[in-house]
């Protein structure tokens, strides 16, 4: 039981594992052009997204029919204020004591009884159909009028007011018909809006649904706004499905209500200004999608094409097809060139590395084959019996001579190439060269011929990128070397300068007996050495190590003539740039 627990345990384990080391999506996996129209898309979508919001923001945050409701209430205000200072009069009993309705101030003269007997105060029908006519007859809404009676005064919407003007003779516009262009996009505006529309009414009776009550006739109405002596306002939904706004007020003077307003209007379910203006920013993003998707295309055949030249270079560097006329790189200004300028430089020291490899091949062999051939030829004198007993000896003594040759040439080369392949791979970091040397000085053990070490340092700091221990085999490397041409008890002087500001100079003089200037190219080849004493000892690769080395850092190393009196021997040159932002 115990070892199945422990198997699920592990099995559960791997099962997590394997869900975390699964790879998530990556447009890494797909190529450019996918790439592009991926993050097209998303552009797309999220630009939809936001049309969107902003059609429902202009729909929710409408004011146009709170503004008409509002509008309904102060109109039905003004009415109410007219009609209780104007419109609620005493009306003679005396039907010639009114003319037209309107009661004759001048009866009570023309009149042959001595008092006129006037009415209690009463909504006067004349003076409130006058003063609706004239001023909100041509309103969309519809205006109701009742007296205390429950009597209707006035509606609006039964009037008709014949204009002299009308006549049976009308004037027609007749316009050019419309092209199939302007069709076309009349039909595109109808659809937009007519979308629009059925977006809009559905948010506009979501929005005021919680206010609609049962539809109500005008009678309920006017009991229900003379009881409770108030301005009402209500919504219903009439049989056609329309939401209608009610608003009535009763007319009230001296504390008694004299009759009742309403006003009724249709709440109008679209808004085709407002669609219009939703019809110009959807036109808008579409446009501004097309010019995206129109310069993507661009940039990324601009980009694809300098990308697959440089994949057909590689392909063609890799297949050894090195026609000039086939190899043509990129010249841009871009991260694009950047990346064609490096490959082509790795190229450049790919192939330089390679002809090294060779040229060190060939130098290698023919080293080996000198000591070797030597051998060969006295081991052949020796097996031969015409060679005196004396010439034996030396025969041996030069065969050993050649064998230490070789075991020194077989070291120095295997120090030369683990040093080629660390460079590739060592660590660099910044470091104080005058700390350095300082550091170097105290901690140098010394050498055979008792040879000193002064540092002649320039007060400033010198900041290099560079690997301390390949450093520092240069450093010990050019000391060994002037400790080979010096004598006994003399100096090593190391110099550290400024040179134009962006590079250190490091000078390392000695009181040896110099090295031929003529030869001071010829120094840094492989297995070159002008030496006449202990050739043996020195394969010839400690300078070629040293440059190699030097290169690495972007420095530059070369045998100069002496500047100082009292080092005449050889003086070597290393220049390195400065980390000026360090």
């Amino acid at each position: 039981m115990m070892k199945l627990l422990i198997k699920l345990e592990q099995g559960m384990v791997l099962a997590i594992l394997g869900v975390i080391k699964k790879k998530l999506f990556s447009l890494s996996n797909y190529n450019l052009t996918k790439q592009l129209l991926f993050i097209n898309l998303v552009a797309a979508f999220i630009g939809l997204s936001l049309l969107i919001l902003i059609n429902l923001y202009l729909i929710i945050n409408d004011k146009s029919i709170d503004n008409i409701i509002n509008e309904t209430k102060r109109n039905l205000k003004n009415i109410n204020n007219f009609l209780e200072n104007n419109s609620i009069v005493r009306v003679p009993l005396f039907e010639n004591c009114r003319i037209d309705n309107i009661i004759d101030q001048n009866c009570k003269k023309n009149n042959s009884f001595d008092e006129i007997i006037f009415s209690e105060p009463e909504l006067e029908p004349t003076s409130v159909q006058q003063y609706i006519i004239n001023n909100f007859l041509e309103t969309p809404t519809n205006i109701s009028i009742y007296n205390d009676g429950m009597i209707e005064i006035i509606d609006s919407s039964s009037i008709f007011i014949e204009n002299e003007n009308n006549s049976d003779i009308r004037e027609i516009d007749l316009a050019e018909p419309l092209n199939k262009d302007t069709k076309l996009i009349n039909s595109y505006l109808n659809s937009y809006n007519n979308l629009f529309n059925i977006i809009y009414s559905k948010l506009i009776r979501k929005k005021y649904i919680a206010d609609i009550v049962p539809i109500q006739n005008e009678i309920k109405i006017f009991k229900e706004t003379t009881k409770k002596r108030r301005s009402i306002s209500q919504k219903f939904i009439n049989k056609d499905n329309n939401i209608v706004h009610y608003a009535s007020s009763p007319i009230i003077s001296n504390n008694k209500v004299y009759g009742i307003t309403i006003i009724a209007h249709v709440i109008e379910e679209k808004n085709n200004e407002l669609g219009f203006l939703s019809f110009i920013l959807f036109n808008f993003y579409i446009l501004f999608i097309f010019v995206i998707i129109i310069l993507s295309l661009y940039f990324i055949r601009d980009l694809i094409s300098p990308l697959r030249e440089l994949s057909k270079i590689t392909l063609l560097e890799r297949q050894k097809i090195r026609t000039q006329s086939q190899i043509k790189y990129p010249k841009r200004k871009d991260e694009i060139g950047i990346l064609s300028n490096q490959i082509q430089e790795m190229s450049n020291d790919l192939k330089s590395q390679m002809n090294q490899l060779e040229k060190f091949t060939a130098d290698v062999a023919h080293e080996l084959k000198n000591p070797l051939t030597s051998i060969k030829s006295s081991s052949e004198l020796l097996l031969s019996k015409s060679v005196s007993e004396e010439n034996k000896i030396e025969l041996i003594k030069n065969f050993n001579n050649d064998v230490d040759r070789m075991n020194k040439l077989i070291s120095d080369i295997s120090i030369f190439s683990r040093t080629i392949a660390e460079i590739e791979s060592e660590n660099f970091k910044v470091i104080n060269i005058n700390e350095f040397l300082i550091e170097f000085k105290n901690n140098y053990i010394g050498n055979k011929k008792n040879i000193n070490i002064k540092l002649d340092l320039e007060n400033k700091i010198f900041n290099v990128l560079l690997n301390q221990e390949k450093f520092l085999q240069v450093i010990l490397n050019l000391i060994d070397n002037s400790v080979s041409l010096s004598n006994e008890n003399t100096y090593i002087l190391i110099k550290a300068s400024s040179f134009d500001e962006k590079m250190v100079e490091l000078k390392f003089y000695d009181q040896g007996i110099g090295i031929n200037f003529e030869d001071k190219n010829k120094i840094f080849d492989r297995f070159y050495t002008d030496r006449l004493v202990k050739k043996n000892n020195h394969s010839g690769l400690g300078l070629s190590i040293c440059k190699e080395i030097i290169r690495s850092f972007n420095g530059t190393i070369e045998l100069t003539k002496s500047d100082n009196l009292d080092f005449r021997g050889a003086c070597f040159i290393v220049k390195l740039p400065l980390q000026i932002n360090s």
